[in-house]
């Protein structure tokens, strides 16, 4: 991400040079500032990632400079300053204007990928966020009592939806989707980053994904270099010895939906081994569906199996 940046902040120095106009960089380019991971776009956006963006309130306000991209966001255009030259969006307000280009799915990805767990990676919270969205319904329904015309942007309600699933604390983009593959087979959401001491460590080791009701535990596995992979297995072997059920999930298991059902199924499987009940999956459902709030507010499988929890599940702030 550090070179990213970098090499971003060059390109943006160069139109500096060549133009005194200074509007805020924005999408792809405020996230490249701001040390955020790209989301997956889809083909027909592809050119978000190789140009330079800009944002400007009124398309009155627009300019014409070589390798920059104008887009008009007549909301909030909430700014900070990287390393004292570069005027970007928000995180909050980045966040909002991609969901013009993004699926459901991606929004939420990028806005756990604004919340990482490192605090030298996490940029904004959920708070922040949902101010956002408020603080563009406010100026809405402020334009409209001043007898303007005035509309929400057209991923709004995608925001709210996004809200509801985005987790702070992350680690990776592939955690999160590893999480919202799990829900959309019908099971609950796991714990991010659940903490448990072992073995004599006084220092907490996080679990990527969680069920402590269960002692189940989801860990995704990247490409490592020899070394890492030693620490893995060390990790596991230590989390498993603590009486923790270990799922490994690599990308070869996300990605397809035969994969993504195999995974939900060892799931439910490792649960039916612990509690002794069935645990039936659903149909594969969309992000769409598992986003609605009737759903998330179901009660929790533990309880409908009327399982003892074996650990204690920390509330969300969704929740």
């Amino acid at each position: 991400m550090t070179m990213q940046k970098y090499q971003r902040m060059q390109t943006c120095a160069d139109v500096q040079r060549r133009s005194a106009w200074r509007p805020p960089y924005a999408l792809t380019t405020a996230l490249e500032l701001l040390s955020i991971e790209v989301p997956r776009i889809s083909s027909k956006h592809r050119g978000l990632a190789t140009t330079t963006i800009v944002a400007v309130p009124h398309a009155n306000d627009k300019r014409h400079i070589v390798g920059v991209k104008v887009v008009v966001w007549p909301f909030p255009l909430d700014t900070v300053i990287i390393e004292g030259q570069f005027t970007c969006t928000s995180p909050a307000c980045t966040w909002a204007m991609f969901s013009t280009y993004l699926e459901l799915e991606e929004l939420i990805v990028l806005a756990d990928s604004m919340m990482r767990r490192d605090r030298r990676l996490c940029r904004t919270t959920i708070d922040a966020l949902s101010l956002y969205l408020d603080e563009a319904e406010a100026q809405v329904r402020a334009d409209k009592e001043n007898g303007t015309n005035s509309y929400l942007f057209r991923g709004y309600n995608k925001c709210r939806r996004a809200l509801l699933l985005a987790r702070a604390g992350t680690d990776s983009s592939m955690e999160t989707r590893t999480r919202l593959v799990l829900l959309k087979y019908g099971l609950n959401c796991p714990q991010v980053n659940y903490p448990i001491f072992v073995g004599n460590n006084t220092r907490p080791i996080y679990l990527d994904l969680a069920y402590p009701e269960f002692k189940i535990c989801i860990e995704y596995e990247g490409s490592h270099h020899a070394g890492q992979w030693l620490n893995d297995a060390r990790r596991r072997q230590m989390i498993e010895d603590a009486g923790w059920k270990y799922i490994q999930v690599t990308k070869l298991d996300i990605g397809d939906e035969a994969g993504e059902e195999a995974l939900a199924r060892r799931v439910a499987e490792r649960i039916q081994e612990v509690t002794g009940k069935t645990v039936q999956l659903t149909m594969r459902q969309t992000t769409q569906q598992i986003s609605d709030v009737r759903k998330l507010r179901r009660i929790p499988l533990y309880k409908r199996l009327k399982f003892e929890p074996l650990l204690p599940i920390i509330p969300t702030t969704q929740e």
